[in-house]
C-alpha cells in the first residue's frame, strides 16, 4: 500500500533523527505507519514497544528483522524471576499470613476497625488490609514514584471522608511497605507479579541497547515505563496512538503523547485518515473529538459504506458499566440468544460473590465494595450517587445473585458463535465489529442547576469517543445523542 501524504511526512520526519509523536486516530494506520518507519532504514536497530503480547507477537512476523518486538513487561523480563512467578497463586488471605498483618501492625485481639462514610464501622480483618497493601503497591509499580505513599492508596467509595482515609492509611501504609520489602527479597514468601520485577527493572535504571524506539498506544503507557523510555536519551523515540483514547488511567496509565511533546519537546504529527469506517461514522466519532478538543478530526474511508441509526438486531452492544453489560446479558440470555461477553464473566460472578457476601453480614475485599459494612449501606449509597452502583443494586435487588451467576455460567466461550457480543466501552478498544450498538447506561451529565451547563469530563467524552469508533458499517449511538446538550468540558 502507498503511504498517505501523513504518513509520508511520518517517515521523512522520523528521517530526520528527531524524537516524533503521532496523534493516530481509530483506524488510522498506526501500526502500518510504524512498518513503513522501520522497513525506510533497516541498518538501524529498532525496539517495538508493543502494548500487548498478542500485538508482540504479530509485530515479531510482520515488521522486519532489524525490529525486536516485546512489551514493556517483556522488556523487563529475567528469567531469575520465574520461581517466584510460578508459585500457585496467592489469596490476600494466604498472603496476610505469609507475612503476618496482624505482627506487622502490632494487632493483639479483637479485629480492628475504621469508620465509614455513612458512619457504621467497618471491620478490617487481615485479608482486607492485605487486598488493599497489594492495591497500594500494584498502584505504586505502575508510577514513576521511587517511593511509597499515602497518594498510592486506592480510594474506595464509602471511606472518602478525611477520618475513613485516614483510618485506611494508618493500616494499608506499614503492610503496603512490608508487602514491597519482600516482594524486593530473593528470599520472599510473596508470590512475584509482572508489575512487580518491571518497577525492580524500572528502579535500575536500564539501558536499551536500540538506536530507536517505536511506542505504540502510547496513550496508555504507565508511568513506569515512560519514565524508562524518556530516560534513553540514547535513542531516538517516536510514539504513536490516540489522547482521545487514552481511558485506563484509573489504573495507572498515563497518556505519554503529551509527556513526550512536554519532556522531549518532539515533534507532533497527525494520522486522520481512517480506513476502519466511512464519513457518517467519522462524524459521530468528530463530535466527540470537538467536545473533548482532542487534537485532530477524523476522516472518513469513502470506499467504506457505514450508516448511523437504530440497530434491531447489532453484533455488539457496548457498555459504560460491569453491571450495564451484566442488565445486557441477562437481557440477551433470558430472549434466547447465544451471548458472549468480552472478558468472560469472571467479573460478573465477583460482583454477585462479594454482594452476596455483604447481603450474609460478611465483608467483601472486591474493589468496588471493600469500603461498606452492608448491603444496605450499598443501596444507601447508590440511592445518591446515581451512578454504576445503582444498576447493579437495581440488578441484584431483582434477580438475586443466584440468578446472575447462572447467567454467567451460561455465556458463549467462543464470541465467533454468538449471536451477540457484549462488552464494557473499556474491554471493546482495539477491537471493532460490523455493527454496534452503545447501551443506555452511558449516562448524561447533569445540567448546573444555577448556570444551566452541561459539563462533561474528559474521561467521559473520550470513552463515548472509543465506543462509538468500534463499528466498521453501522452505529446505533441513540443512547449518546445527549452530546449535543454539552456546553463545557472539565479534567
Amino acid at each position: 500500500m502507498n503511504p498517505t501524504p501523513e504518513q509520508s511526512e511520518a517517515i521523512a520526519t522520523y528521517g530526520d533523527g528527531i524524537d516524533c509523536v503521532l496523534q493516530a486516530g481509530a483506524g488510522c494506520g498506526k501500526s502500518s505507519t510504524l512498518k513503513m518507519i522501520a522497513s525506510s532504514d533497516p541498518r538501524r536497530r529498532m525496539a517495538y514497544v508493543a502494548y500487548n503480547k498478542a500485538i508482540a507477537a504479530d509485530a515479531k512476523r510482520s515488521f522486519p528483522s532489524n525490529v525486536t518486538s516485546r512489551t514493556g513487561h517483556g522488556l523487563a523480563f529475567d528469567p531469575r524471576y520465574l520461581p517466584r512467578l510460578n508459585r500457585p497463586r496467592q489469596t490476600a488471605h494466604q498472603a496476610s499470613q505469609a507475612i503476618d498483618v496482624r505482627q506487622i501492625l502490632g494487632i493483639i485481639g479483637s479485629t480492628p476497625a475504621i469508620p465509614t462514610d455513612a458512619g457504621m464501622p467497618k471491620a478490617m480483618t487481615s485479608r482486607l488490609i492485605m487486598r488493599v497493601a497489594l492495591d497500594t503497591v500494584s498502584r505504586w509499580c505502575h508510577s514513576s514514584d521511587s517511593e511509597i505513599r499515602a497518594k498510592h492508596v486506592p480510594q474506595y467509595d464509602g471511606l472518602t471522608t478525611a477520618e475513613p482515609r485516614n483510618a485506611l492509611l494508618g493500616l494499608a501504609l506499614p503492610v503496603a511497605l512490608a508487602t514491597w520489602a519482600d516482594l524486593a527479597d530473593e528470599d520472599g514468601v510473596l508470590r512475584l507479579d509482572h508489575d512487580h520485577y518491571m518497577k525492580m527493572w524500572a528502579l535500575s535504571g536500564p539501558k536499551l541497547a536500540v538506536d530507536v524506539v517505536l511506542l505504540d498506544e502510547a496513550q496508555d503507557t504507565n508511568d513506569v515505563l515512560s519514565a524508562v523510555l524518556l530516560d534513553q536519551d540514547h535513542a531516538q523515540r517516536i510514539a504513536v496512538g490516540d489522547s482521545a483514547q487514552a481511558i485506563y488511567g484509573w489504573r495507572g496509565a498515563r497518556d505519554a503523547l503529551s509527556t513526550f511533546v512536554r519532556e522531549l519537546h518532539a515533534t507532533e504529527l497527525t494520522l486522520s485518515q481512517s480506513f476502519r469506517f466511512g464519513p457518517a461514522i467519522a462524524a459521530q466519532a468528530n463530535l466527540w473529538l470537538t467536545k473533548i478538543d482532542a487534537p485532530l478530526r477524523l476522516t472518513g474511508y469513502e470506499a467504506c459504506t457505514s450508516s448511523v441509526g437504530p440497530a434491531s438486531n447489532p453484533d455488539a452492544i457496548l457498555c459504560r458499566t460491569n453491571s450495564g453489560a451484566m442488565g445486557v446479558v441477562m437481557e440477551g440470555l433470558a430472549a434466547g440468544r447465544k451471548v458472549a461477553l468480552v472478558g468472560g464473566g469472571a467479573e460478573i460472578k465477583r460482583l454477585a460473590w462479594a454482594a452476596e457476601a455483604l447481603q450474609d453480614g460478611k465483608p467483601t475485599d472486591h474493589p468496588e465494595l471493600l469500603g461498606f459494612p452492608s448491603w444496605d449501606a450499598v443501596r444507601e449509597y447508590a440511592a445518591e450517587e446515581d451512578g454504576s452502583l445503582e444498576v447493579l443494586v437495581k440488578l441484584i435487588d431483582e434477580h438475586g445473585t443466584a440468578a446472575i451467576l447462572t447467567a454467567a455460567d451460561a455465556l458463549t466461550a467462543n464470541e465467533a458463535r454468538a449471536e451477540l457480543v457484549v462488552s464494557t466501552a473499556h474491554k471493546a478498544k482495539g477491537r471493532e465489529w460490523p455493527s454496534v450498538r452503545i447501551h443506555g447506561d452511558f449516562r448524561a451529565p447533569k445540567a448546573d442547576p444555577k448556570t444551566g451547563n452541561v459539563t462533561l469530563t474528559r474521561e467521559e467524552g473520550r470513552l463515548a469517543y472509543v465506543a462509538v469508533t468500534r463499528a466498521r458499517q453501522h452505529l446505533d449511538c441513540e443512547a449518546l445523542d445527549w452530546v449535543h446538550t454539552v456546553t463545557g468540558v472539565t479534567e
